[in-house]
């Protein structure tokens, strides 16, 4: 293989290096607005099919899964909250608190635990992706 060869095929792994790195930077910053994961998510998406069977297929997957799993989580801690909120003020008119105590702490447990494991999973993709290796 000529030095002409190996460039032209180092190309794409480069591109889709600099796009992964992109949506994990994406990702990251939605750990602050909260948006910002979608269009990492579209890149994902876009670039998956492009990145089969190179190391960067593991890293768009991985954005794939933490992407769904954080909002399906999310989702299932927001209606704990809601239920511990509202139980808090239905139980509280009736002169107890009761058991919607325990769902307020637990929300607030579970979002600590979801972010820990975002911040995780993005974070040690980046690094993984920086160093040019494949997430897994």
């Amino acid at each position: 293989m000529t030095a002409e060869n190996s460039s032209q095929a180092s190309e794409p792994a480069k591109d889709l290096r600099i796009v992964a790195l992109i949506a994990y930077g994406l990702f990251l910053a939605a750990a602050m607005n909260g948006f910002t994961a979608v269009v990492g998510l579209v890149l994902a998406y876009v670039k998956r099919g492009d990145a089969r069977g190179t190391i960067y297929e593991s890293h768009f997957e991985n954005l794939i899964t933490v992407f769904w799993v954080s909002l399906v989580i999310a989702v299932l801690l927001a209606c704990a909250l809601l239920f511990g909120v509202f139980g808090l003020a239905m139980s509280l008119s009736k002169g107890y608190p009761g058991l919607a105590l325990f769902w307020l702490p637990a929300a607030y447990f579970g979002w600590i635990v979801l972010a820990v494991w975002y911040l995780y999973r993005t974070v040690k993709g980046l690094v993984r992706a920086i160093d040019g290796k494949p997430y897994a």
